[in-house]
């Protein structure tokens, strides 16, 4: 398996995206936000398990409803 720079092991995944969805990630892969594809799609995933790693954190049970005024 490849490695990164940071020393993680990494493998091949394939995936179907609708074409305006990696149209927009060429997008910002063009503007210089990300350096490539994979790095605009790893960027994504570890957002996803960020957030995701968050509400399971959360308890919003123990979060007071807000009120409607």
């Amino acid at each position: 398996m490849p490695r990164r720079k940071s020393g993680q092991r990494t493998v091949v995944i394939t995936l179907h995206v609708p074409e305006k969805m990696l149209r927009e990630l060429d997008r910002l892969v063009e503007e210089g936000r990300f350096r490539n594809r994979s790095e605009a799609i790893r960027f994504a995933i570890a957002m996803l398990l960020w957030r995701e790693q968050i509400r399971k954190n959360l308890r919003l049970e123990e979060w007071p409803k807000p009120e409607v005024a």
